[in-house]
């Protein structure tokens, strides 16, 4: 039976994304498991597994560095109504900047406060700005992209110095400053020549005005996409008096020269020809960007430089050189780098060559290594060898815990050895656990656990629970406790007065899925328990008696456990079960409890089976995910502890069909319902049977000629 109404409880079921490197937070759900070796950015843990996303690896890694600041508890995005706690995480709840959020009509009218700059500076300048005087266009991102840059900021810079510049009169400065106005709305070849909004020669007399007039000729040129011209320009500019466009103009040297260098590179698709790509204008830029980085090692473009010279690597496929300056931005730390905005840059760039030999930086290099240890498929030897693995150790002098942690998890998760596993593995600390050390043992622990040593490794996560004070770290342990006691037979320990495990969907999900009678009855009866929590446990008791033909007991839980809905409805709601009955389609069914009496008295009571069928149908409740367990070695994938089979309507249908006490107008409303199984798709909506069509026609037949005086033969046209 599947509540349909309820599927946004993806907490409970066993779907997730497909694997991909790139988040797909949109269709996110969690796979409660600590053993992944296919990436999916849906489900990524607080230790170095090959299963995250390799930018949640990257950011563990910096985040052990120094680095980089990590989210110690996600962002609460709308997937934590779909079951998330802190750990699984989708990577989109990981960083704020990745957070899915609306502006407000507020925030979208508020001004923009390099608006407010420009405004007071022009005015200083005796010029009068309206707000939609600096309108720019928007750009698709990314630093290939010449026009990102005529941007408020690029403005900024350009009237700072005007107005530091003293040998300026203020005509000058005025119509400058206009011109350089006009230009904000202006990044296209093929727009038109703009020498009605550039200054005329009249207006500049001083050889200072004539130096920023020259700048604005470059300029203009420049997001025109003439390159020769802007080059000329900047180039008179490079030694300039005028500290301003003196470094302006050699920061733009690299960035003409890059832009002719990828000029044809990129088809109208965007799709990238490694072969079109202009050599010589991309070591003209390479020697560029490099001669401004040594006159302007903390420059005003200094970081943009930097960020253009990844691409020049890139462009000409150096990747040794690419990584590098991959590993010299990390170490600059947040509070110098934008690190989300570097972390994509390199995941999309960087990646996709997956070149181990040309990686240095040691964590780098970890995080292209947890790519090689995934799962290679089927009849595939692993993407990295253990060999291979081994002789990566002088990279790792100055990680050398971390090359550790490396070749015992390509025994684990490659070599499928978990005695080998702990043996590669370091003695453990006792100290604060940053992410090397916490992967380690969780590594020690899940190696323990593949031995079968449960009680081993539970008294492993216990302690590594009192030493962590990380709520990513204390969550992933909470699963690591769940799924010990789950495989174990002692689920009672998670909901004992004292379990450390707290985390909402892993309670109601062992619950839903993993929980016998008594516990259950425990739970829903428990006044100290979450409301949620109890709603499940009832909600899957009252659920699994009916479907497990268990009437007695379900009229006796549903009168012990009265349930009272509570404001906002639980995901799960009882209140289903006190169904008060209806007459769907002309046939009369009393309330639920009324049904379940008569199944009590008598398991083959036709009104009861055809009326509890209906209940299903009505609610949507045919093939439910109470009865698709998740996968192997999720959490609440035990064997369920209720016996016997499910209650199947078509079976019911089927077994009525052939009583020698039904009723004929049973008989006809059984063949009604189990001909409309297959409506309208042809396919069975009602359990996992296949009725050939022939037997369908048979029903439909049968239906027509023997009760043809029924309602529901002379409702019913065809079959599917």
């Amino acid at each position: 039976m599947t509540f349909k109404r309820l599927l946004p409880l993806a907490l409970l079921t066993g779907l997730h994304a497909a694997p991909a490197l790139a988040s797909s937070d949109m269709t996110c759900a969690p796979s409660w498991k600590l053993i992944s070796d296919q990436v999916s950015a849906c489900n990524n843990l607080a230790f170095l597994s090959p299963g995250n996303d390799s930018r949640v690896n990257l950011q563990l890694l910096l985040d052990d560095a120094g680095h980089l600041k990590l989210t110690r508890e996600p962002l609460a995005l709308d997937g934590y109504e779909y079951g998330y706690g802190l750990v699984p995480f989708s990577l989109g709840m990981l960083d704020a900047s990745r957070a899915i959020s609306e502006a407000t009509e507020a925030d979208q009218q508020s001004v923009d406060p390099d608006v407010a700059y420009l405004t007071q500076a022009l005015q200083r300048l005796g010029i009068d700005s309206e707000a939609d005087a600096f309108a720019i266009h928007r750009f698709a991102e990314g630093e290939g992209n010449r026009c990102r840059s005529n941007d408020l900021q690029a403005m900024r810079g350009f009237v700072d110095a005007l107005s530091a510049t003293p040998d300026l009169a203020a005509s000058e400065a005025q119509a400058l400053a206009r011109s350089r106005r006009s230009l904000l709305s202006l990044c296209n070849e093929g727009d038109p020549q703009t020498e009605e909004i550039l200054p005329q020669a009249t207006q500049l007399q001083s050889p200072a005005a004539q130096a920023f007039g020259n700048y604005l000729r470059g300029a203009d040129a420049f997001y025109r996409g003439d390159f020769e011209q802007a080059r000329e320009r900047f180039a008179e500019l490079a030694d300039s008096e005028q500290p301003w466009l003196r470094e302006t103009a050699q920061y733009l040297l690299g960035r003409v020269a890059l832009n002719q260098a990828q000029l044809n590179a990129f088809d109208e698709y965007g799709f990238f020809s490694p072969e079109q790509v202009d050599k010589t204008s991309l070591d003209s830029s390479t020697k560029a960007f490099e001669q401004y980085l040594t006159n302007y090692p903390q420059g005003l473009y200094s970081d943009s430089a930097r960020g253009l010279q990844r691409r020049v690597y890139w462009l000409a496929g150096d990747t040794r050189r690419f990584a590098e300056a991959f590993a010299r931005q990390f170490e600059r730390g947040a509070q110098q780098v934008d690190m989300p905005a570097l972390i994509e840059e390199l995941d999309a760039k960087l990646l996709p060559s997956l070149a181990p030999d040309a990686i240095e930086d040691p964590l780098l290099l970890a995080m292209v290594d947890l790519i090689q240890l995934r799962d290679p498929g089927s009849n595939r030897e692993p993407r990295l060898s253990l060999e291979q693995l081994q002789a990566q150790q002088p990279r790792f002098a100055s990680q050398p815990g971390l090359h550790a942690y490396l070749v015992a998890a390509w025994h684990f998760y490659r070599g499928g050895d978990a005695q080998q596993t702990l043996t590669a593995l370091p003695d453990a600390g006792s100290g604060p656990m940053n992410a090397l050390a916490f992967s380690q043992e969780t590594l020690r622990g899940l190696a323990l656990e593949a031995k079968g040593e449960q009680a081993a490794a539970l008294q492993h996560w216990q302690t590594l629970l009192a030493r962590s004070q990380d709520p990513l770290q204390q969550a992933q342990l909470q699963l690591a406790l769940a799924l010990n006691h789950e495989r174990s037979g002692e689920l009672g320990k998670v909901f004992a007065a004292n379990s450390p495990i707290t985390t909402a969907p892993i309670r109601e999900r062992l619950l839903a899925y993993g929980a016998g009678p008594e516990l259950l009855r425990q739970q829903a009866g428990n006044e100290q328990a979450p409301a949620g929590e109890r709603a499940t446990a009832l909600y899957t008791l009252l659920y699994r008696d009916l479907d497990y033909g268990r009437y007695t007991d379900f009229l006796s839980d549903f009168a012990q456990f009265p349930y009272k809905a509570t404001q906002p409805a639980q995901r799960l709601d009882p209140g289903l079960f006190a169904w008060s009955g209806g007459s769907d389609a002309g046939y009369a069914c009393p309330s639920l409890v009324r049904i379940a009496e008569r199944l009590a008295a008598n398991a083959e009571d036709a009104q009861g089976m055809l009326c509890l069928g209906d209940f299903i149908r009505v609610h949507g409740l045919d093939d439910h995910w109470l009865n698709r367990p998740p996968a192997a070695g999720e959490l609440g994938s035990a064997p369920s502890q209720f016996q016997g089979a499910s209650f199947s309507r078509l079976a019911a249908y089927q077994l009525l069909l052939t009583g020698p006490q039904v009723s004929r107008e049973d008989k006809a409303y059984a063949l009604f319902r189990a001909i409309n199984c297959y409506a309208p798709s042809g396919y069975n909506s009602c359990d996992g049977q296949d009725i050939s069509k022939d037997q369908r026609k048979q029903w439909f037949q049968s239906l027509k000629r023997s009760y043809a005086d029924t309602q529901w033969a002379q409702r019913l046209k065809y079959y599917w």
